[in-house]
């Protein structure tokens, strides 16, 4: 009878993990096509159409894309946009979420809602607005007018205040009874706790800022200042479209989004198994 459970148990754990490659092959299927096409020469892409891997590997495209456009530059400004919205999104996120979790305010969770409220606006419904108050505050064709927009969303303050309403009252108030005031309660005792959701909306906000098109598109027209996805759809408009460009330069800008991701990834998983625990 025992051996029985255990043989059923192993076909339920052999079965399970099974399938997750399965789902894992079909993920990471077209990041392997993007490999293999970014390495393959460009006249050949045409015409080994489909194929994985490339029947000959080459540097060419990669060489190509760094030597025919200022590819450098545009990853230098997405990372100066990505920094930036990253900064900002933190400070104000962990402030905000910390007074509407922690602190007794009159009409705190009304504003909450309103804030709330503003997650269901679509982003490209605040270009028209967006666009005035930048020009009116001089902030078009530069970083600030691109990364603050997108600073100002709430969805980080959500984040943190969901995470840190579940950790226990007890830890506040032994804080304060050592002495502790409200900064030091969440500088010293809060913030450390919630290192998973604080890299959660690192990693979230990062790739936002990293991938954005609309509003960058909108704000930025010289041509010095433009993003990586600005720049690839410079690419991608050429009068002569090589193929091979648009694959080296997609797999280019990819590798610094996975690396953030591969670096953090462990945050989200230990964040979701915390809040779930914390009662």
């Amino acid at each position: 009878m025992i051996g029985q459970k255990n043989t059923i148990g192993y076909l339920k754990t052999t079965l399970k993990y099974f399938l997750l490659t399965i789902f894992l092959f079909l993920w990471a299927l077209p990041i392997i096509w993007l490999i293999g096409k970014a390495f393959t020469p460009n006249s050949a892409i045409l015409r080994e159409g489909m194929r994985l891997f490339p029947s000959t590997w080459s540097m060419e495209n990669i060489v190509n894309v760094l030597s025919s456009w200022p590819f450098l530059r545009w990853i230098r400004n997405s990372v100066i946009v990505s920094a930036g919205a990253m900064l900002i999104t933190l400070i104000v996120s962990i402030l905000a979420a910390y007074s509407f979790s922690r602190l007794q305010w009159k009409g705190r969770d009304v504003v909450f809602l309103l804030f709330l409220s503003s997650m269901f606006i679509p982003w490209e419904i605040n270009a028209i607005p967006l666009y005035f108050v930048a020009n009116a505050l001089k902030l078009l064709n530069s970083h600030p007018g691109v990364f603050l927009p997108m600073a100002s969303m709430p969805i980080g303050m959500f984040l943190l205040r969901q995470f840190l309403i579940n950790i226990p009252q007890e830890l506040e108030d032994a804080a304060r009874i050592d002495g502790c005031k409200s900064l030091g309660v969440l500088f010293r005792i809060l913030l450390p706790m919630s290192k998973p959701a604080v890299g959660a909306v690192v990693i979230w906000i990062f790739i936002f800022s990293w991938n954005e098109f609309f509003w960058s598109m909108i704000s930025l027209q010289r041509s010095h200042m433009l993003t990586l996805p600005i720049g690839l759809k410079t690419i991608m408009g050429s009068q002569n479209i090589e193929y091979g460009m648009l694959f080296g330069s997609s797999l280019l800008a990819l590798i610094p989004s996975l690396i953030v991701f591969l670096l953090l990834r462990k945050n989200i998983i230990k964040g979701i198994s915390i809040s779930g625990s914390i009662k």
